[in-house]
């Protein structure tokens, strides 16, 4: 079936307009994108149901993107190829990345550009209800905004107001280049069955996935503004506790940031994101729940992002062990609340694309062997390997700093 095309936001654009539109683009992609996102007649399991609207965009950006490398010379011998390996990993790992937990996934439409806006909701007081016309952030509290008083008698009273925000995104690219001998390929796939092709694309697509989260993180990590918490790990001098009773103090500094967070938003926070030292702390809490999944995960996966749920602490804290934060940091947020009520916006335009093949490797900087050193850029050796490029094309942006908090854990103060 044909898919009407999203057209390019305008500067001008409204929630309202944008959000009809996208809906109605969604619901035809959704449509057309069906087969994969069930996946029932590929032998898959069906995609939650919730994510099929942004899965179906990300899958037909994909698709057109593929489709446009290839010139008339190679769609009878190349035609499937980037799909072939492009499509299974989105449908895959796309789903599973940090990103689409907690953030808003707003998809760039394919005729954005790769620039386009994203919103999110803000509630303001409305002082000019009630005099001066200016707006102000409901935060912090003002226990008198709405109290009555004798002088207000036949006036108007002071409100609230939705504030949709808006910005302008770019997406930005990342790539990564792979490169194998004809002799390994050969015997690799002669003596053992494996395509060493598919399995270095694999590696790429892998590696560029957790770099996505990598930003992610220390997008949140450095501009996290409910608030800080320390917890130090040493037996606090004079302490007669024994360390697992001492261990389970870092719940207080849990608790802490999530106070930060509520006091900010009025919003509990309801998961953490622990470097691996903090999160062997936590799970040396006896308030904490491992997940059976992180252990023992049902269905295998060639994909791994680094960022795992492990468990819950205290049955209300999902708790994520991530070897891409620092060791001793921990963050502790809420998940989005919906499209436009979020601390964060992941926007992915073109999301995995395998570049035409190269028979040729690297040319390297004089005295440097091949495959080791710098590469001169955009420079080939004519050799007997073969060379592919891996990309992909996507923005994020912080949008409520508050929504996030931040633990450090140390030795000693």
């Amino acid at each position: 079936m044909g898919v009407n095309p999203f057209h390019v936001i305008r500067e001008d654009e409204t929630y309202e307009s944008f959000n009809s539109q996208l809906m109605q683009y969604q619901e035809e992609l959704v449509n057309k994108w069906e087969w994969l996102l069930d996946g029932h007649e590929e032998g898959l399991k069906a995609l939650d149901k919730k994510i099929w609207p942004w899965m179906a965009m990300v899958f037909e950006n994909q698709q057109a993107s593929s489709r446009s490398l290839l010139t008339e010379a190679t769609k009878t011998t190349d035609m499937v190829f980037p799909e072939k390996y492009s499509l299974p990993i989105i449908r895959q790992v796309f789903p599973a990345l940090l990103a689409t937990k907690i953030c808003s996934i707003q998809p760039l439409p394919l005729m954005s550009g790769g620039t386009g806006k994203i919103f999110w909701l803000d509630t303001l007081y409305d002082a000019g209800l009630g005099g001066d016309g200016s707006k102000v952030d409901v935060m912090p509290p003002d226990s008198d905004y709405s109290q009555y008083t004798a002088d207000m008698e036949n006036k108007v009273p002071k409100g609230l107001k939705l504030s949709m925000t808006s910005d302008t995104i770019t997406a930005k690219k990342n790539i990564l280049g792979a490169t194998w001998s004809t002799e390994v390929q050969e015997d690799a796939r002669g003596v053992l069955g494996i395509d060493v092709q598919s399995e270095l694309v694999n590696a790429c697509a892998a590696q560029i996935l957790r770099e996505i989260d990598y930003r992610l993180l220390m997008l949140i990590w450095n501009g996290a503004g409910a608030g800080d918490t320390n917890w130090y790990w040493a037996l606090p001098e004079g302490c007669e506790c024994r360390p697992k009773e001492h261990y389970e103090t870092l719940g207080h500094a849990v608790i802490d940031a999530s106070d930060d967070i509520y006091g900010s938003l009025y919003t509990e926070a309801d998961f953490i994101i622990a470097g691996r030292t903090v999160a062997k702390y936590i799970a040396k809490m006896s308030d904490f729940i491992p997940n059976p999944e992180a252990v023992h995960p049902t269905e295998g996966s060639a994909f791994s992002g680094g960022t795992r749920l492990i468990g819950t602490l205290q049955g209300f804290w999902d708790i994520y062990k991530s070897p891409l934060l620092g060791t001793n940091h921990a963050i502790v947020g809420s998940y989005p609340q919906g499209m436009v009520r979020c601390g964060a916006i992941f926007s992915p335009y073109i999301p995995l694309t395998t570049m035409p093949l190269v028979y040729a490797e690297y040319i390297y900087n004089e005295g440097e062997d091949p495959g080791e050193g710098t590469p001169v850029h955009g420079a080939y050796l004519n050799t007997d390997k073969w060379t592919r490029n891996v990309r992909e094309r996507s923005a994020m942006k912080m949008v409520v700093p508050e929504n996030y908090a931040r633990i450090y854990i140390a030795e000693s103060a």
